[in-house]
């Protein structure tokens, strides 16, 4: 089987669907990882370390070179536009010509199964990314949450509540959720304190929108082995450029994401994919 994971950008997959290329590579699939949004600062660097993570995982790697958000739309040097802006703001004819350089890539690959972001941490590379992969027609489509976004308790709740989901997802307060920042080294990144004062009400107001529940969702979990932790890391590691700010260290990835697993009730590294009708 011909699998295609789309990446907002250079580390994307692997953060998110380091588990499940390694099955489905052991399974005898061929996993190909499209990257978006790839050009801009650094991009010459970055795709060199995506061709190491690329053979440290077993996938194979393509590049489509569109320029990432604050390369392409000044409003994007913005933390608050880059994270919060609205999806109105952005081109129908930009969201229509990603469909298309999607749907043409799968053509051209063969592609029988393609999973796109859930969108989860708001990025609006990643948010495009997802409005593409609701508009694919050519082959099924399945939905990934977002790390290291997901680990802010909080987060994936909130944009099941955007996306009019019914997934049934643990429920976090205001409290639970600002009480949080303090428990991931991410965010210490991700929601600098300089920013907060900004930014947080609004990540905290999407607990409070009540959802549609018009997308019936189902899902699909893997449960991790120490082994596919260790080759997952041992990939991730080539993303020298990312890793300083998100795991730079195993010790980092395992404790930051066991703390989430707590908070989910889980006693063991969960990867999930969403499918939604």
């Amino acid at each position: 089987m011909k699998i295609c994971i789309v990446s907002p950008h250079i580390d994307d997959a692997v953060l998110s669907c380091g588990i499940f290329i390694q099955r489905r590579v052991a399974a005898g699939d061929d996993v190909l990882v499209v990257d978006i949004f790839t050009k801009g600062k650094n991009d010459t660097r970055r795709a060199a370390e995506e061709k190491e993570a690329m053979a440290r995982i077993g996938a194979t790697g393509y590049i489509l070179d569109e320029y990432d958000a604050p390369d392409r739309d000044a409003r994007y040097k913005s933390t608050k536009e880059l994270f919060l802006g609205e999806m109105k703001d952005v081109p129908e004819t930009f969201l229509a010509h990603v469909t298309q350089r999607l749907e043409s890539f799968f053509e051209e690959h063969g592609i029988e199964l393609a999973l796109f972001p859930l969108a989860a941490g708001t990025h609006i590379d990643h948010r495009i990314a997802h409005e593409a992969g609701r508009r694919i027609t050519s082959v099924p489509v399945k939905y990934y949450e977002d790390r290291p976004y997901i680990l802010w308790p909080g987060i994936l709740k909130g944009r099941m509540n955007e996306i009019g989901s019914d997934a049934q997802v643990p429920q976090v307060t205001r409290a639970q959720m600002e009480g949080a920042l303090k428990d991931y080294f991410y965010l210490t990144h991700f929601v600098p304190a300089d920013k907060r004062s900004e930014t947080l009400p609004m990540y905290l107001a999407a607990l409070d929108i009540t959802s549609t529940n018009k997308l019936k969702a189902t899902s699909e979990t893997l449960v991790a082995t120490e082994e596919e932790l260790k080759v997952m890391y041992h990939s991730l590691a080539a993303y020298v450029s990312q890793m300083v700010s998100i795991y730079p260290d195993y010790d980092t990835f395992i404790r930051d994401s066991f703390s989430y697993e707590k908070t989910a009730g889980h006693d063991a590294y969960t990867e999930r994919s969403w499918t939604f009708a």
